[in-house]
């Protein structure tokens, strides 16, 4: 046999060699999993309880329901989220209080894009917003760790909803006698993260910490309480988003936003 077919026969025996070890890797799994395409537009309820001291009342349970319209835009694993604030309900756990967030609080949350990630797990993939602080009604140097304002002649503090008093305005009614609202500065740290169920759905579960400083109040019983702890069981603060047709309004989930999550 010459020296040139023999170097033949050993580069088609290495050829043949790599094309079985390729064909191998392919058949394990060794190909990457391309992500599940979330981007478009998608209903969320964040759902928050902790347990609150009410002036009067004492502690209750609280549950809160923010229900936000999305729009992602998605890169591979990495996600843009525009956040728009549609309805938030409050319920105090007794008849004795209600609580109400106004409207044009809602409207003077930032619509900026937040990121969040897909991450890769044993039995699917997850969805995971990385712990973000937002502060409202005063503005800090450094979000995080900076106190409080304490004063509503605090230069930090600002009118972020517009209605002429220091802070976010809360209206508050208490066994029906005592009327009025509360102007306050609210520190929110919250991380998001759960399962990808499909390309159209996802639950998970909101670890989060909440400050709030009362500035001032229109009646001096409502400065009084006001303290609140997140509950104990992590299993009561969760999101649930569900894909939407993008001419959904967030005026449609004011009324529809039950049917839409499926809650």
């Amino acid at each position: 046999m010459s020296k040139r077919r023999t170097i033949a026969n050993v580069l088609r025996s290495l050829l043949a060699t790599v094309l079985v070890f390729a064909a191998s890797v392919a058949a394990a799994g060794g190909g990457v999993e391309e992500p599940p395409d979330l981007s478009g537009h998608w209903a969320m309820a964040q759902v928050t309880t902790d347990i609150v001291e009410y002036p009067l009342v004492g502690r209750r349970t609280r549950v809160a329901v923010l229900v936000l319209r999305l729009t992602i835009d998605q890169s591979g694993t990495s996600l843009t989220v525009r956040e728009k604030h549609c309805l938030a309900i409050l319920d105090d756990g007794t008849d004795l209080v209600q609580t109400e967030i106004t409207q044009a609080f809602l409207r003077s949350l930032s619509a900026e894009g937040r990121t969040a990630t897909l991450e890769r797990a044993d039995d699917g993939w997850r969805f995971v917003f990385p712990w973000g602080t937002e502060v409202h009604g005063a503005r800090l140097e450094d979000p995080v760790n900076d106190p409080l304002p304490a004063r509503p002649d605090d230069p930090r503090v600002f009118d972020q909803d517009e209605d002429g008093n220091p802070g976010v305005t809360v209206r508050l009614s208490i066994l029906g006698l005592v009327r009025g609202e509360v102007y306050a500065v609210q520190r929110l740290s919250k991380h998001m993260e759960g399962d990808v169920v499909s390309n159209d759905h996802l639950v998970g579960l909101i670890t989060w910490t909440n400050e709030q400083v009362r500035l001032a109040a229109t009646s001096d019983l409502l400065m009084a309480g006001g303290d609140a702890d997140v509950h104990p069981d992590p299993e009561r603060s969760y999101f649930v988003a569900r894909r939407i047709t993008p001419d959904l309004t967030c005026a449609d989930l004011e009324a529809t936003w039950r049917e839409v999550l499926g809650l």
